[in-house]
């Protein structure tokens, strides 16, 4: 726990540094920023994080994501720092001014919380990716530059996300001995945002002068995220990442009904950086969209070009990217396009099979997605119902009794012009994003943003119009109910055998994978994971399925790989 905490300094530092320096550079593009961001060391984090993210990209088409890296934004970060020294106390001091209005039963809110996020951090990573190719592409990331054709030893390798060059910067580029590999701190990191953030916002808004009806957006929000995910805040993945800035932004959003231009570039560098984490994101670009459309700027047109050109420009090095690791400029989802560099592309038939994988898992997601061709919507639905954790289920029942609600709201009161109130535009935004993401691949871990969104906005929406005097008490009894929950949870994870003594300084590390040798490429050995293709931290090269015609491009692994035409069959399978 101590290692975590010290990292999430580190991490918090750099975030900050960059955030503000980002924050500056948006700000020269005319306007200001949000007060809400501009006063949140959280969303300040989150918009550095994002320029760490970029920037890294950047860096690692020719280095490894390794210490000269880390130090070299690390020191840039603080040299920003160093050079506002005014702009930081008063982001500091205005920061413990509100959470001093917040007030104490906030802050015991947010000790205990932070605490069970620190808990689950130190725990093993229990996600089934993590061991099958997280771990490996951390192990790429920290010792070559962006490798050719790298999904061809294991198209998995090629699902690039820039959450997990983050992931890489924020661990040890080498082992430390037999102490465990820190590939789990970014994700806790984020919750620590979400909380920190969540929190002190919904107890501003219970406070007189506030918008109690925001308060249970912010802990409602808050409180099923973690209902349904805190036993993944130890697996590096990049869903979680992108469902944390998307709630984030739904908070920043609901409380800023217009954005300047430096706000609208925000909000872009946001919601592109969403997407080069996780593709299922891309349903937050009409959040950009929709800000723009209410700016009702008379040289609309230009600003239009001038977000798509900064979208343009936070997407490109994870474009770039994608075209060096796998050949195609998105892997799988743009392969039918054809190849960019035939040279080292994944044969035909992977990108394929690939993507019709990624359709079925989202339908049964219970590793039985194969069974799910050819079924009927009547066949499909009971089998997907079934094969979610019960706290995914009971979300999905407040989704409905949600919906249900927010209709009957609206045809009860009558309520005169809500389609121009800015909640019921991201409401409505929302509810597209949701059909967006059942119609394409409802597995729930893409869509945590969107359904949590649209189960809680629409709660605290039907119930705006109650007396401010009843929404103030709600919200401290939701208060009250996500406490005892933060202090069950704890108590639970505390409970477990030896947790304090085993994990009190060090994060426990992946599993052990066992892994054999199938095949000789050149001077290195190839290993292909023994329980069902899961390599773990293995050794370098490493795969969950072995093909003939797997070829060296060169005399180094940093040189990449190719495919023998035609592609060959497999030879080993898991």
């Amino acid at each position: 726990m101590l290692t975590v905490g010290l990292f999430w300094v580190w991490i918090a530092v750099v975030s900050l540094g960059l955030g503000l320096g980002l924050a500056r550079l948006l700000r020269m593009l005319g306007g200001t920023l949000p007060p809400l961001v501009a006063a949140s060391p959280e969303l300040l984090s989150l918009t550095g994080l994002a320029g760490v993210a970029w920037l890294v990209a950047v860096l690692s088409f020719a280095w490894p994501v390794a210490l000269g890296v880390q130090v070299g934004v690390s020191a840039l970060a603080v040299a920003v720092l160093v050079a506002q020294p005014g702009e930081v106390v008063q982001l500091l001091r205005t920061y413990g001014q509100h959470w001093r209005v917040a007030g104490a039963a906030a802050g015991a809110l947010a000790a205990v919380l932070v605490a069970g996020v620190l808990v689950h951090a130190v725990q093993p990573p229990s996600f089934i990716d993590t061991t099958l190719y997280h771990a490996q592409t951390i192990q790429w990331l920290h010792r070559f530059a962006v490798v050719p054709g790298l999904g061809n030893l294991h198209s998995r390798l090629a699902f690039n996300s820039h959450a997990d060059l983050l992931t890489a910067f924020f661990s040890p580029a080498s082992q430390l001995g037999a102490q465990p590999a820190f590939q789990q701190t970014v994700n806790s990191y984020g919750f620590l945002l979400l909380t920190l953030c969540h929190v002190r916002r919904a107890a501003q808004h219970l406070r007189p002068g506030g918008r109690p009806w925001l308060a249970g957006y912010y802990l409602g929000s808050l409180l099923l995220l973690l209902l349904c995910t805190r036993f993944l805040i130890s697996s590096p993945m990049p869903d979680m990442s992108a469902a944390m800035v998307g709630l984030l932004l739904l908070g920043a959003l609901l409380e800023t009904p217009r954005l300047t231009a430096a706000g609208l570039a925000w909000l872009v560098v946001l919601t592109a950086t969403a997407v080069t984490f996780k593709a299922s994101a891309v349903a937050m670009l009409l959040w950009p969209l929709a800000w723009a459309l209410r700016a009702n700027s008379r040289d609309w047109g230009r600003r239009l070009s001038l977000l798509m050109a900064i979208g343009l420009v936070v997407a490109l090095p994870w474009l770039g990217r994608n075209v060096v690791l796998s050949g195609y400029a998105v892997y799988p989802l743009a392969a039918s396009l054809g190849a960019v560099v035939p040279d080292w592309a994944i044969p035909t038939p992977r990108p394929a099979a690939d993507m019709a994988e990624i359709r079925l898992f989202a339908l049964r997601p219970a590793n039985d997605w194969s069974h799910a061709a050819g079924q009927s919507l009547a066949q499909w639905l009971p089998f997907w119902w079934q094969q979610h954790e019960l706290a995914d289920q009971r979300l999905l029942l407040i989704l409905l009794a949600s919906l249900t609600i927010m209709a009957g709201s609206l045809v009860w009161q009558r309520r005169t012009r809500w389609w121009q109130r800015v909640e019921y535009q991201l409401y409505g935004l929302l509810l597209l994003d949701c059909g967006w993401w059942f119609g394409v691949a409802p597995a729930l871990r893409f869509g945590y943003t969107y359904v949590i969104g649209v189960a809680v906005l629409g709660l605290v929406l039907a119930g705006q119009t109650w007396p401010a005097r009843w929404l103030r008490v709600g919200g401290w009894l939701l208060v009250m109910l996500t406490l005892a929950y933060g202090v069950k949870d704890l108590g639970s994870e505390l409970n477990k055998h030896n947790t304090l003594m085993t994990h009190a300084v060090w994060p426990a590390d992946y599993r052990t994978e066992r892994a054999i040798v199938v095949e000789q490429l050149g001077p290195y050995r190839v290993y292909v994971g023994a329980h069902d293709g899961h390599c773990g931290n293995s050794a370098l090269p490493c795969t969950d399925t072995l093909y003939a015609g797997l070829q060296l491009r060169g005399a180094t692994l940093q040189q990449g790989f190719r495919m023998s035409a035609p592609a060959a069959e497999v030879r080993t399978r898991r």
